[in-house]
C-alpha cells in the first residue's frame, strides 16, 4: 500500500515530525493493544465468532503494515517520462508536459524539457515544472531560463519544495530583482527549514499576503507551521486558503484544524482540496462526509492528489461515474504512479494525451512541490 505523502516531507528543524518508521510503530502497538482488550473481554465474558473475527481483522492489518515496500522512485519517474514523451508524440500540450515533469530530475526528464524548450514551450511553464527539483542541473537551468526571459514569479514558484542552500539564495536573489513577495511565500511550499520559516517571517513584514503565506505553508506541519497558521488566522488570513495550505500534512493537529475551520465556515471545496497527498483513514472519511455535505466532485477528486490506496483508487472511479470532470480526475491523480494508476490512466485517459500529461502535475507548483516528490529535491 503507497505510503501518504506527508511521511515524506523531513524537516530539517530541531523539533521534527515523526518519521514514517515512527508513525508504522505506533500504529501496529495501538492495534496489538486493541487485539489484547479483545482477548482479555473474551477471557472474561466468554468466546464469541465476532472476537475472533475481529482479532484475525487486526491481525492482518498488522501484517499490511509492516510488509509495506519502499517506494521505487527510480522505476516511477522513468514511467512518468516515458508516458510523457508519448503524450507529446501523440499531441499533448507541450505545456502541460512540461508541468508534468514536477519533481523529475532525471537526466532523460532534463533532455525532455530542452526539447520542450526548443519546440515552443513557454519558459514560465518549463520553470513551473521544475517544482520538486533541486539538482544542480535544475538551478542550471533555472538561471538560464531567467536570463533567456523567463518570469521571476514563475522561477520562484517553480522552487517549491526545494530547500537547499542554493535554492533560498536564489529566492533571495529574485526578492532583490524584483520578484512579487507572494510567489517567493507560495514557492516555500514543502520547505520547513529554520531559513524557511525565517524568510516567512520577514515577507510578512515587508508585505506579502497574510493568504499567500497560509498557502505557501502546504507539506509543512511543525510545530512552527502550525503555529504561524494560527497567527496568520487571528491576523485575517482567509480560512480557505489556511486549509488549502494544509496539503499533504495529516497530522492529528492538521485534521483538527480543518475540523474547526469547517465550523468556522470555511468552503468544503478548498478544505476537499487541500486533503491532497494526506490518504489516512480520518482522511477518507472526511472527504466522505465533505460530499454528503455538498463539496463539489471536482474539487474532492483534485484533493486526491498522492493518495493511491485501494479506497482513494475506488473514490475515483466513483467519482467519475457520478459525473466528476476528467481534468480534475487527471489532476488528483498526481504522484500516484502504482500499477493501479497506469492501468486507471489507460482506461480513462488513453483518448486524450493532455490528461495523460496532466495527470503528472496538479497545474500548480505550489502543491506540485510537496505532491511530486521523486528524491530530487536536493
Amino acid at each position: 500500500m503507497p505510503e501518504s505523502f506527508e511521511q515524506h516531507f523531513a524537516q530539517k528543524e530541531e523539533e521534527k515530525e515523526k518519521s514514517p518508521e515512527e508513525i508504522k510503530e505506533e500504529e501496529g502497538l495501538a492495534l496489538e493493544k486493541e487485539i489484547g482488550r479483545i482477548a482479555e473481554r473474551m477471557e472474561k465474558e466468554g468466546k464469541t465468532v465476532e472476537g475472533y473475527q475481529r482479532i484475525i481483522e487486526l491481525t492482518q492489518k498488522i501484517k499490511e503494515l509492516f510488509e509495506e515496500k519502499e517506494r521505487d522512485y527510480e522505476a516511477e519517474v522513468k514511467i512518468i517520462v516515458a508516458n510523457l514523451e508519448k503524450a507529446l508524440e501523440k499531441g499533448a500540450g507541450k505545456n502541460s508536459v512540461a508541468e508534468g515533469l514536477a519533481g523529475v530530475g532525471t537526466k532523460e526528464a532534463m533532455a525532455l524539457r530542452e526539447r520542450l524548450l526548443k519546440e515552443g514551450a513557454d519558459k514560465d511553464y518549463v520553470v513551473e515544472g521544475l517544482a520538486g527539483v533541486g539538482t544542480k542541473e535544475a538551478m542550471a537551468l533555472r538561471e538560464r531560463l531567467l536570463k533567456e526571459g523567463a518570469d521571476k514569479h514563475s522561477v520562484a514558484w517553480g522552487l517549491a519544495g526545494v530547500g537547499t542552500k542554493e535554492a533560498m539564495a536564489l529566492r533571495e536573489r529574485l526578492l532583490k530583482e524584483g520578484a512579487d513577495k507572494h510567489s517567493v511565500a507560495w514557492g516555500l511550499a514543502g520547505v520547513g527549514t529554520k531559513e524557511a520559516m525565517a524568510l516567512r517571517e520577514r515577507l510578512i513584514e515587508k508585505g506579502a499576503g497574510k493568504n499567500s503565506v497560509a498557502e505557501g505553508l502546504a507539506g509543512v506541519g511543525t510545530k512552527e507551521a502550525m503555529a504561524l497558521r494560527e497567527r496568520l488566522l487571528e491576523e485575517g488570513a482567509n480560512k480557505d486558503d489556511v486549509a488549502w495550505g494544509l496539503a499533504g500534512v495529516g497530522t492529528k493537529e492538521a485534521m483538527a484544524l480543518r475540523e474547526r475551520l469547517l465550523e468556522e465556515g470555511a468552503d468544503e471545496n478548498s478544505v476537499a482540496v487541500g486533503l491532497a497527498g494526506v490518504g489516512t483513514k480520518e482522511a477518507m472519511a472526511l472527504r466522505e462526509r465533505l460530499i454528503e455535505e455538498g463539496a463539489s466532485k471536482n474539487s474532492v477528486a483534485e484533493g486526491l492528489a498522492g493518495v493511491g490506496t485501494k479506497e482513494a483508487m475506488a473514490l475515483r472511479e466513483r467519482l467519475l461515474e457520478e459525473g466528476a470532470d476528467k481534468s480534475y480526475v487527471a489532476r488528483g491523480l498526481v504522484g500516484v504512479n502504482t500499477e493501479e494508476a497506469e492501468e486507471f490512466r489507460r482506461k480513462h485517459f488513453a483518448d486524450d494525451p493532455t490528461l495523460i500529461a496532466k495527470s503528472y502535475s496538479t497545474g500548480g507548483s505550489v502543491h506540485d512541490g510537496i505532491i511530486c516528490r521523486y528524491g530530487y529535491e536536493e
